[in-house]
Formats: structure tokens, sequence, C-alpha cells
């Protein structure tokens, strides 16, 4: 039996089967090969999608780092503010105890001093009238005179 015989005693079923055994070794060699077939382009589809998702991931890294930093500068602006705000207030409380103390505080002030300490006061409203507009007098703690109520700074 010749090898050609067999080729010819084959029907219709076989010779489908030859033909897409052929195809397959065809596509596995070409594939081992290095050629690529794509009809449908689904390799550049799933690439522009990878690239895609990558680039918003750099986007995301980027925002997420700049909110941390913005965080972090914040929490120093704030820290930095609570000292001088603590540092502002033990002044003023030494400041006040040492004018409670002071030899010449149960005396009387000049009208002339008092006059001109008004007159400071009220030119320093002139600069900044939002700070004494809105200042109510309250008493002092140490049940001294009212005493301006607006902010320090």
């Amino acid at each position: 039996m010749r090898p050609f015989d067999l080729l010819r005693a084959l029907t219709p079923p076989g010779w489908s089967l030859v033909v897409a055994l052929a195809v397959a070794a065809a596509l596995t060699l070409g594939h081992g090969l290095g050629l690529r077939w794509d009809p449908f382009n689904l390799a550049e589809r799933r690439l522009a999608a990878a690239e895609t998702r990558a680039s918003t991931a750099a986007f995301d890294a980027a925002a997420r780092r700049l909110e941390f930093e913005g965080a972090a500068r914040q929490a120093r602006r704030i820290d930095l503010h609570h000292q001088q705000a603590d540092s502002v207030a033990r002044a003023t409380d030494r400041a006040a105890h040492n004018a409670r103390i002071a030899h010449d505080a149960s005396l009387p002030l000049d009208p002339a001093r008092a006059a001109r300490l008004r007159e400071h006061d009220r030119r320093l409203c002139d600069l900044a009238p939002a700070v004494c507009a809105t200042a109510p007098a309250d008493p002092a703690r140490g049940g001294d005179h009212a005493v301006s109520a607006g902010p320090a700074a």
C-alpha cells in the first residue's frame, strides 16, 4: 500500500480532520516562530486598557502623595499655632500677674495718662476696625475694670 492510496481512501470527514490538523500545525508552528494573528485586535485593546489603568494609578498615587504632604504641612501649622497661642497665654498671664502685684497697682491712674491711652486705643481701632467693632467689654478675671475681649493678634 502506497501513501497515496491512503489519501484516496479518506472520506469527507477524514479530509476535514486532515485539513484541521494541518491548519493547527501551521498555526502552532507560526506562533512558535513569532507570527501573531489577531483579527479582532484584542492584544492592542488589552494594552490600551492596561496603559489607562497604569496612568490612572499614577495620577491616584500622586494625588494621595499631595494629600499626605498637605496634611503634614497643616499639622505642622496647627502645632505652631497652638505653641504660639500657649506662649501668648503664658505671657499674658505673667503680665497680668505682674500688673496686679506692682507697687503702684492700687493708685488711681492720672487723667492725662488715661486720656492718652484712650487716644492710642482709638487709633489702633482705626487701623483695625474689625477687631474693635465686635469686641464687647467683659469684666476682667481679677475684678478689675472692664477690658476688651477682642482677639490677641
